[in-house]
């Protein structure tokens, strides 16, 4: 391999050899030099932004601000560029800080957590300014974030109580259905309430409370374990009702739409007719009749698809799910008709078993279906 002092004068810095020409020996090394010119070409993009906005360079150039100079500049989406003109505006009073990034010594996330830790007390940061970005040298990146809270909470008591009512004030959480037929869940929470949705959520996707040969990806293993935290509270005998009526999905479905195989439209996206009948198992049926023009015209009573006596009969006879291996109790589990009424089963004890939620999906997934003995 040719090494880093042989390379020639007129060298491309970033791509001075072929990669493969690389030794397996030597990956790690050619990650770390690039990492470091990776650093040292962003704090020179922080400083020509700071030169740009000192001089007054985009409004001599006809553009109304700093950011929409920048983002004609890059083509980056607004919300990149106002991240790093506030990084190279900071950085403009972080002597320290501003050395190490240009020379390599400090990646652009750890520079905007001692922007970050700057904002929140830039006279205690001036004061600790040197002995802080030694830490940015040196700790993991597990630790570094956990050592900024740390110097916060001692350096300044008060404000880092204020930090932690402003992180609580700040809490929010957007659900969306998308263009693309998906939800998207998005927010942040202050960490009191983060913690109970970790320790919640890794109860039910941790590797411990999986079953061997589970093949979920540990982010499907996330969304199913949250929507079954959902669903479980949703299902809660014990949860408050206010107004005396629990929420419920609502989904209108016709005859064949239950016998046959289209997907079928909510309003957070389509979902199977498979889905559509597992919901269906056990569920408020409410006949409607429709006119020619597609217009409801007359309601019957709603009636549970599993009347509460056999229910009760169900319960206590399987305990809780019938798959072998899982432990979910009865409560958070749903009746599966074996041979679906809409094709014709009936509802009777003997074509019902306790199934929860992700081996119902199994079931009416047409995957192998063990009972427990």
């Amino acid at each position: 391999m040719t090494t880093e002092a042989e390379y020639p004068a007129d060298a491309d810095p970033v791509n001075p050899f072929p990669v493969d020409w690389l030794g397996d020996d030597e990956t790690v090394p050619e990650l770390q030099r690039l990492h470091r010119l990776k650093a040292q070409a962003e704090a020179r993009e922080s400083a020509v932004i700071a030169r740009a906005h000192r001089r007054g360079v985009p409004q001599a150039q006809g553009f109304a601000s700093l950011t929409a100079w920048l983002i004609a500049a890059t083509g980056e989406p607004p919300p990149v560029c106002r991240s790093r003109i506030r990084v190279a505006l900071a950085l403009e009073h972080m002597g320290h800080t501003r050395q190490a990034f240009a020379a390599g010594e400090l990646s652009s996330c750890r520079v905007r957590l001692l922007v970050d830790a700057r904002a929140n007390a830039p006279d205690l940061f001036r004061r600790d300014e040197s002995l802080l970005v030694g830490q940015a040298r040196t700790l993991s990146a597990r630790v570094f974030p956990r050592a900024l809270s740390h110097w916060r909470r001692l350096a300044d008591p008060d404000g880092a109580r204020f930090d932690a009512e402003a992180a609580f004030l700040a809490r929010h959480l957007h659900i969306s259905p998308t263009w693309e037929r998906t939800v998207r869940v998005d927010g942040d929470l202050d960490p009191e309430s983060g913690q109970i949705i970790l320790t919640a959520v890794r109860s039910l996707a941790e590797p411990a409370a999986l079953e061997p040969g589970d093949r979920r990806t540990p982010a499907q293993r996330r969304a199913d374990a949250l929507t079954e935290i959902c669903r479980r509270y949703l299902d809660s005998p014990d949860r408050p009702s206010p107004g005396g009526e629990r929420p419920h999905l609502l989904i209108t479905l016709s005859p064949a739409d239950l016998t046959g195989d289209g997907p079928i439209d909510l309003e957070a996206g389509p979902i199977t007719a498979e889905a559509a009948r597992r919901l269906a198992c056990d569920a408020n049926i409410t006949p409607i009749t429709i006119d020619e023009a597609g217009q409801p015209r007359t309601a019957g009573g709603a009636r549970r698809t599993i009347p509460t006596p056999l229910r009760r009969a169900l319960e206590l006879r399987d305990a809780g799910c019938t798959h072998p291996g899982c432990d979910t109790p009865a409560r958070w589990c749903d009746a599966h008709h074996i041979i679906h009424w809409a094709h014709g089963g009936r509802t009777t004890l003997q074509n019902l078993r306790l199934l929860c939620r992700r081996h119902h999906r199994a079931a009416h997934n047409h995957q192998p279906y063990p009972r427990r003995q």
